[in-house]
């Protein structure tokens, strides 16, 4: 199954191109070749935008230009040129396939107008502007409740765009197609490290057992193995994608356990059971590790104790950038 990539305008912008409407395109080629191409209904409407503006302006210097006498070009036909029906056949005759996708929910441009108030991101930091993004990242979260659990990725180089994804585990934001690449599972998949899966795990693996792939705190991959009888973590090298090592061991239990710990002393072994095996944690078990660390009374009470504060510290300093603005900043005051 190919992987879902929507694209902010930044990537395909293309305003002066005749002969196409998507820009980017030697970008948007490799991506076709791994990946269904989606565009926010907003980011369409911009391109046709940027190309109505170019045209206009080049339409009036064409105009002012003394060729124009000179060559005897017919000057009420370059006027009446229909620039509404170029823009249209370049949409309609777009070579690459794309999925557009709209803004649905009905109470959009308040929440949208909160963001701004609030100075939430995509809105800068500092200024009100930002309404195009914010209209890209409702629409984004409206398509996500149409897919059920399945990740996408969005291309995007906007700092503020990505912040407002952060803590959001169904989305990856990635600039380029060199970064997309390296954030998918493909590789993991082929027969070459299958075979070397099989060998390091003395175990018949199939590709269909590989359950889920991540990032962990150490920017290495992480690869969960369900055989159907055992459960493995694999951890592998980044770059050279060499196997580092690996647990069949069950450390979601003590997960759980630190999560609810009702006393100091649980909290201290939990820790203790649960701390070797933090190159494996899921961005999600992190998230709601530190919102436990934030909330739990038994956790945050002994927070400078040297174990626990260096713990938490760790895989929060490793992942703070998926943490939400709100539970960061939470966690900062009380590990501080």
């Amino acid at each position: 199954m190919k992987h879902k990539v929507i694209f902010d305008t930044n990537s395909i912008r293309n305003a002066e191109s005749a002969s196409d409407f998507l820009g980017g395109r030697k970008e948007l080629e490799s991506f076709l070749k791994m990946a269904e191409i989606i565009l926010p209904d907003i980011v369409i409407d911009e391109i046709k935008s940027q190309k109505r503006k170019h045209l206009v302006s080049k339409r009036d210097s064409f105009l002012s230009n003394p060729f124009h006498f000179l060559r005897k070009i017919d000057e009420e036909g370059t006027k009446n040129f229909d620039i509404e029906t170029w823009i249209s056949e370049l949409v309609n005759n777009e070579k690459i396939p794309h999925t557009i996708i709209h803004l649905t929910r009905e109470n959009a441009l308040e929440e949208i107008r909160n963001l701004c108030l609030e100075n939430c991101p995509p809105f800068d930091e500092s200024t009100d502007r930002g309404f195009k993004d914010a209209y890209i990242y409702i629409t984004v979260l409206d398509y996500l409740k149409t897919i059920g659990s399945e990740r996408v990725f969005l291309v995007s180089k906007d700092g503020r765009l990505k912040q407002a994804f952060y803590g959001n585990t169904q989305v990856k934001v990635v600039a380029n197609f060199e970064e997309f690449e390296r954030n998918t599972g493909d590789y993991f998949r082929e027969l070459y490290f299958i075979d070397k899966l099989k060998e390091e795990l003395s175990e018949e693996i199939d590709p269909e057992y590989i359950q889920d792939i991540w990032l962990n705190i150490n920017e290495n991959w992480v690869i969960k193995v369900n055989t159907g009888l055992k459960v493995y973590f694999t951890e592998v090298d980044f770059s050279s994608r060499e196997i580092l090592n690996y647990t069949d061991e069950d450390f979601s239990k003590n997960i759980d356990g630190l999560k609810l710990s009702g006393s100091f002393g649980a909290t201290h072994s939990h820790i203790a059971e649960v701390s070797d095996y933090d190159k494996y944690f899921s961005d999600q078990e992190i998230i709601d590790l530190v919102q436990a660390a934030t909330e739990n009374e038994q956790i945050y009470w002994i927070a400078s104790d040297e174990d626990v504060k260096e713990f938490f510290n760790t895989i929060f300093q490793a992942k703070q950038q998926i943490i939400g603005d709100e539970l960061r900043l939470s966690f900062m005051e009380k590990f501080k």
